[in-house]
């Protein structure tokens, strides 16, 4: 059971001087009293595929693709500490891997509406025939970084990526399964660690079946599969007396009143002097039954302490919300005990 909300969003790959790895877009936020996690569909560069080699295949039909059985693996909700990263220790990082798609596998974790990590796995061509790709990315300060790496070697306990158009010597990503629901993501960029992701299964997912619908090949700079989105209002009674911030934590098991669960996802937001109200967008969210409990951090101090503190506010919690397969669902959530 788990009380920190906070991710490390500076954990995505693509450095910003990466060359071919990265695509770069703005992202922002909405405009005032409105904090949105930009999606956007930027594609990494697609020449000089990694050849995949060893690791037992799984068929959907005539033709394999080496290691897929890792999709399957990979289901559920992930948790863990990020250490040793350029930024330095994270004490938590939940990542809620499920089909996104019929041929994607995918998971996102934000901090806010600028900034955020997102890991997606999925069958495509980059000119040697189908591969198991790993792609790394998301918003950080605006700017998209979207970083694919090709399986280069799977032995049924690790399989290792490198980056598609640079190579190991750029991105080194190895997942290292010890047991059903335990691994290490283990990421070295350009010769430097830059993730141990120590990660264990919190809850299980599971996937349409079969999974991946058959093995036909995305492009190798298809876009993210078209996912639902989720606006949740966040109300108070009395204007803010300094400047704050809101959070929602989304949860598919109830949280006590201490917020002990593990969140499927979370997002914060900034609560100006004055306000009585923020609205949240949850992009790319799954489908799906969730439990909403929100917190106005009223001294803005809860990214450093990771739980609410004398003078905070809580909604009730464990509100139910249902997001819908596609479109924009709706919540609503006031704020209503005060610590």
């Amino acid at each position: 059971m788990y009380r920190a909300l906070v991710v490390p969003v500076a954990l995505v790959l693509a450095c910003s001087n990466g060359g071919g790895d990265s695509s770069g877009s703005g992202a922002g936020s909405s405009g005032s009293g409105e904090a949105s996690t930009s999606a956007g569909t930027g594609a990494g560069s697609s020449s000089g595929a990694v050849p995949t080699t060893g690791g037992a295949g799984t068929t959907g039909g005539a033709q394999e693709v080496a290691g897929i059985e890792l999709m399957h693996k990979l289901s559920g909700l992930w948790s863990g500490s990020g250490t040793m990263t350029p930024l330095g220790d994270f004490a938590l990082m939940n990542m809620d891997f499920r089909a996104a798609s019929g041929h994607v596998l995918f998971g996102r974790v934000d901090l806010d509406a600028d900034n955020n990590l997102r890991f997606a796995f999925e069958v495509e061509d980059h000119g040697s025939g189908p591969q198991l790709v790993y792609r790394n990315g998301g918003y950080f300060l605006g700017i998209l970084r979207d970083s694919r790496a090709l399986l280069e070697s799977s032995d049924g306990t690790t399989w290792r990526f490198c980056s598609a158009t640079q190579g190991c010597g750029y991105i080194d990503a190895k997942f290292t399964f010890a047991g059903e629901d335990k691994f290490v993501l283990d990421v070295d960029v350009k010769g430097k660690q830059h993730l141990w992701w120590d990660a264990t299964r919190k809850e299980t997912r599971a996937l349409p079946e079969p999974f991946p619908s058959d093995l036909v090949p995305e492009a190798s700079d298809a876009p993210f599969p078209t996912m639902p989105t989720l606006k949740v209002d966040v109300s108070w009674s009395e204007p803010l007396a300094q400047d704050g911030e809101v959070w929602v934590i989304l949860t598919t098991q109830p949280c006590d009143m201490q917020l002990n669960c593990v969140h499927s996802r979370s997002l914060r937001a900034e609560a100006l002097f004055g306000m009585q109200g923020r609205t949240l967008l949850f992009d790319q969210i799954h489908p799906g039954s969730y439990k909403l409990t929100a917190v106005l951090d009223r001294n803005g101090n809860m990214a450093e302490t990771l739980f609410p503190d004398m003078g905070d506010g809580l909604s009730l919690p464990n509100q139910d919300v249902q997001v819908a397969p596609s479109g924009e669902s709706t919540a609503k959530a006031a704020i209503v005990v005060t610590l």
